[in-house]
C-alpha cells in the first residue's frame, strides 16, 4: 500500500523540479548566451522516478546584431574565459564585453577576460577578427591589443552553474581545452553580435503543462491512498 504512495511522492518531487527548471528557462529567454536547463531523471528501484541532475543544453542560440565591436558571439563550440570573484576562471557564452576605466576588456559584471586584454587610451576604433585577434586603430596605424582564447570541454553539459550566467569546470565536464577561435573544434568569434538564448518558449509552455498534469495526478494518488489508510484504521478501531 505504501508502494504507490512512495512512487507518487517521487513523481511529485520530479514534477516540482521540472516546473522550477522550466520557469528558470523562461525567465532567461532574453538573456544573451543563456543555455536552457534540461532535467535528467532515473528510475528508482522501489518505483517512481527521481531527478538525477539538471544539465545545460549547449545548442546554438540565434545571433543578435548590436554594432558594438566588443559584443561578441561564438559561432560553434567554445566558451569565453573570465575571472570570477574568487580569482579563478569561469566560462560563459555571454559575450557582452566593454572596457573598464583602465582600458581592460571585462564583462558586464566587471570580470576580466582571460587572457587579459588591455586597449590603449586614445584609440580611434576597436576591431575583433573571427580568429579572436583584438586590434586598435591608433595614430601610428593598426596595433594588436591581444588574442581572445576560447575553452571547450569533452562534456560541456557537465559544467556547473556558478550564477550570473557563469559556468565552472567540474569532474563531469572534464578539463578545458584552450585555443584560438577557429582552431580544432573551436568555433569562430563574430564581432558586433550577441548570441541569444536557446530557450524555445512554446517547448517550455508544453513542458509546464505536462509537469502540472503530472503534479496533479501524483497528488491525487497520495490523497486517495491517505484516505484509504484512514478508512482501514477506522474499521479496525
Amino acid at each position: 500500500m505504501l508502494g504507490p504512495t512512495f512512487s507518487a511522492l517521487t513523481g511529485l518531487n520530479n514534477a516540482s523540479k521540472r516546473l522550477q527548471n522550466s520557469a528558470n528557462n523562461l525567465s532567461n529567454v532574453q538573456t544573451a548566451g543563456f543555455k536552457k536547463g534540461e532535467i535528467n531523471s532515473v528510475e528508482n528501484k522501489t518505483g517512481g522516478t527521481r531527478v538525477n541532475s539538471i544539465s545545460k543544453v549547449n545548442t546554438q542560440g540565434g545571433l543578435i546584431p548590436t554594432n558594438n565591436p566588443l559584443d561578441l558571439a561564438i559561432e560553434g563550440n567554445g566558451f569565453f574565459q573570465v575571472t570570477n570573484p574568487n580569482g579563478g576562471a569561469s566560462f560563459t557564452r555571454t559575450g557582452s564585453f566593454n572596457l573598464n576605466g583602465a582600458g581592460q576588456v571585462v564583462d558586464s559584471s566587471g570580470n576580466a577576460l582571460i587572457p587579459e586584454i588591455n586597449v590603449p587610451a586614445g584609440n580611434n576604433g576597436i576591431s575583433v577578427g573571427a580568429n579572436g585577434q583584438v586590434s586598435t586603430q591608433t595614430a601610428g596605424g593598426i596595433e594588436l591589443a591581444g588574442q581572445i582564447q576560447l575553452a571547450n570541454f569533452n562534456n560541456p553539459a557537465g559544467l556547473s552553474a556558478a550564477g550570473g550566467n557563469l559556468l565552472n569546470e567540474s569532474a563531469t565536464s572534464g578539463a578545458p581545452v584552450i585555443g584560438a577561435p577557429g582552431e580544432g573544434a573551436l568555433g569562430s568569434v563574430l564581432s558586433g553580435f550577441l548570441e541569444g538564448s536557446n530557450v524555445d518558449i512554446a517547448e517550455e509552455m508544453v513542458d509546464q503543462i505536462v509537469a502540472k498534469a503530472a503534479f496533479k495526478a501524483n497528488f491525487n494518488v497520495i490523497k486517495a491512498n491517505d484516505e484509504m489508510i484512514g478508512s482501514l484504521l477506522d474499521i479496525k478501531s
